[in-house]
């Protein structure tokens, strides 16, 4: 920007480089591809990559992002074991959490729907036989056997997003948590060394200290995902992350329910 001499700004030469090209204008963001590469071999191109310690699935294997130039479209990646949850950008679609809330009370319920088809009223008992079987809805944690654990939050998609920050950046080493795998916004699987009274203890504990939504951000991560962000410093881009996307209060306010 430059400052004309009746104190007005203008668009400067740099920006008018930017602004002269109808990609500027448009409603939605373009999807760009970013090149994968791991050390010298390039594996193929995505679009909205995941932030930095995400997984990305490419191929035919399984790889976690180690880096990401933005100005060059590149990604430095390294090959891992393991899975890769549907991602669907920098955060996941928006999905209320009233919405997760009324699939639990749809799977605890024994009303029948007389709009479903034969085919989908077979599959919705057989939904609350198994969620009966395994206690699903009394008990948000369950033991699937040894020191693998599955939780059901029931929140919505950005309060899923922070509880799965909350539980990696505060609570991993006094739950001894690892390998944490999310089904975004629905469940999520992991190993810790604690019992299930030790993890709600914990967690609530944590929920009771003074939490900074920033402390939910990863360092050197930049989540840019509205059009304009490029153009915005990558601290203001990290705030309004924090405090505009990530449900906090609502994470924190199901903790502390349990």
């Amino acid at each position: 920007m430059e400052r004309t001499e009746s104190g007005g700004l203008i668009v400067g030469l740099a920006g008018e480089r930017v602004t002269n090209n109808f990609k500027f204008y448009a409603v939605f963001a373009e999807n760009e591809e970013y090149t994968v590469r791991s050390e010298s071999q390039e594996l193929g191109t995505i679009v909205q990559p995941p932030p930095v310690g995400e997984r990305i699935a490419i191929a035919g294997h399984v790889w976690v992002i180690e880096e990401i130039d933005h100005k060059r479209h590149l990604i430095e990646a390294t090959q891992v074991k393991g899975k890769v949850p549907a991602y669907f950008g920098e955060v996941a679609g928006d999905v209320n959490t009233r919405v997760l809330e009324r699939m639990k009370q749809v799977l605890l319920e024994r009303e029948e729907y007389p709009y479903l088809m034969g085919n989908a009223r077979a599959r919705l008992a057989q939904a609350r036989h198994v969620a009966a079987n395994a206690h699903i809805g009394q008990e948000p944690l369950i033991c699937l056997g040894g020191n693998m654990w599955c939780l059901f939050p029931w929140l919505g998609s950005y309060a899923f997003l922070a509880l799965e920050r909350f539980l990696k950046i505060r609570c991993a080493d006094q739950l001894g948590l690892k390998g944490l795998d999310s089904a975004r916004p629905y469940f999520m699987q992991f190993k810790m060394s604690v019992e299930a009274e030790d993890f709600y203890r914990i967690l609530k504990e944590q929920a009771e200290l003074p939490l900074d939504p920033m402390e939910l951000v990863y360092p050197g991560e930049v989540p840019y995902f509205d059009k304009y962000d490029e153009f915005l410093p990558e601290e203001l881009i990290r705030r309004g992350f924090a405090y505009g996307v990530l449900d906090v209060e609502g994470m924190l306010n199901r903790v502390r329910e349990w």
